[in-house]
């Protein structure tokens, strides 16, 4: 099991290759530009603070006291820059790997909606596609970035390194799939749960604003906005997530003449669902904020992944019978690969420690003060 590519073609796994460096990348750039702008944000004291140049379009702000004295010109011209190449990165990343989708798509018929790695590497797109969208168009929150790229380049070094190369194979539709429903659930469930993963992204930048208390917290957007960005990423995604009960229902019925036959793959999505509602519910009509809504986006998305793939293998160990999975290990499912190794044990520690850390904020010990709202 390793990075080998070549039964899926020498273009589109070099297109894939240059993805994947591209996010790396783009998070050393993102992060880097995080700790330039953490050297500026210094507290300065009032009335030592000097400026020159302010008429000229640029300014040189002079920071003095305690015998010494600072200017940040040269900061304040080379911190954006990194950001802007660690977008560029992305987007580089981003039309890479649209074009080794497409190129998939073309050769094998069908949308790459099958398979392991077709479909963990939808979501490593549709993660950078909301990302690109929601952060970097309309909120224009590049100070998340590395957050949210790390997250990105996570999920696709799980469909790279510890998918089997014979499941990196396109394979023929079987029967049941031959529906245009698969284009469409399918669809619907990479935008919600892409939006669910970049809510994910915003809530580790909320966890680091809120415990690195230091000069790289400063940096970090206010609390206030992350919030509300993890707010937009699961509303975005939350109407999807109804579209994919609904139309996945829809062609169960059409399929087998069953709307729901608590089959474990439609479980788990349906707790997805809830999870997720009830982030709304608390998040709007119980006014909650702070860490709370940080580690709830969290639990989310540990219950997005185990929907997505842990099923998969749970099903395959356990030989539960399922009309909703895919192979995960070549064949012989009862073996324990490394890749589900790897899948269930990031969901057991995560959604651990996430319950673990709110019932800390929502029960304190006595003589400690509450937080989280």
């Amino acid at each position: 099991m390793g990075f080998d590519q070549s039964t899926i073609g020498f273009n589109e796994a070099t297109l894939t290759s240059l993805a994947y460096i591209c996010y790396l990348a783009a998070f050393v750039f993102y992060a880097v530009h995080l700790f330039t702008r953490s050297a500026r944000a210094v507290a300065v004291p009032s009335g030592q603070v000097s400026m020159a140049g302010a008429g000229a379009g640029t300014m040189d702000v002079t920071i003095s006291g305690g015998g010494r004295s600072e200017s940040i010109l040269s900061r304040k011209q080379y911190s954006p820059l990194l950001g802007w190449v660690g977008f560029a990165l992305v987007l580089v990343a981003w039309i890479s790997l649209t074009t080794a989708l497409g190129m998939r798509w073309a050769e094998s018929g069908h949308p790459p909606y099958v398979t392991l790695y077709e479909i963990s590497t939808m979501l490593v797109w549709g993660t950078t596609t909301i990302y690109l969208i929601l952060f970097e168009g309309v909120l224009k929150v590049r100070a998340a970035g590395a957050f949210v790229v790390l997250l990105i380049f996570c999920l696709q070094s799980f469909a790279l390194w510890f998918v089997d190369a014979s499941l990196k194979q396109s394979v023929p539709l079987v029967p049941a799939l031959r529906s245009y429903w698969l284009m469409i659930h399918v669809s619907f469930a990479i935008i919600a749960y892409s939006s669910f993963g970049t809510a994910a992204g915003a809530g580790l930048t909320f966890l680091a604003k809120n415990y690195l208390k230091g000069r790289i917290g400063q940096a970090l957007p206010s609390g206030a906005a992350i919030e509300e960005f993890m707010f937009r990423a699961v509303a975005v995604g939350f109407p999807f997530m109804t579209l994919v009960l609904i139309t996945g229902a829809i062609w169960a019925q059409e399929a087998w003449t069953k709307a729901w036959s608590w089959d474990p793959k439609e479980v788990w999505a349906l707790i997805t669902w809830l999870t997720y509602a009830a982030y709304l519910h608390v998040r709007v009509q119980r006014g909650v904020r702070g860490l709370t809504m940080a580690w709830l986006s969290l639990i989310g998305f540990a219950i997005v992944l185990m929907t997505f793939l842990g099923v998969n293998y749970l099903t395959a160990w356990f030989g539960i019978d399922t009309l909703h999975s895919y192979p995960v290990d070549n064949g012989t499912p009862s073996s324990l690969s490394v890749a589900s190794l790897i899948v269930v044990g990031i969901f057991t520690v995560l959604l651990g420690l996430a319950l673990f850390s709110w019932l800390r904020i929502k029960f304190p010990l006595p003589g400690r003060a509450r937080k989280g709202k």
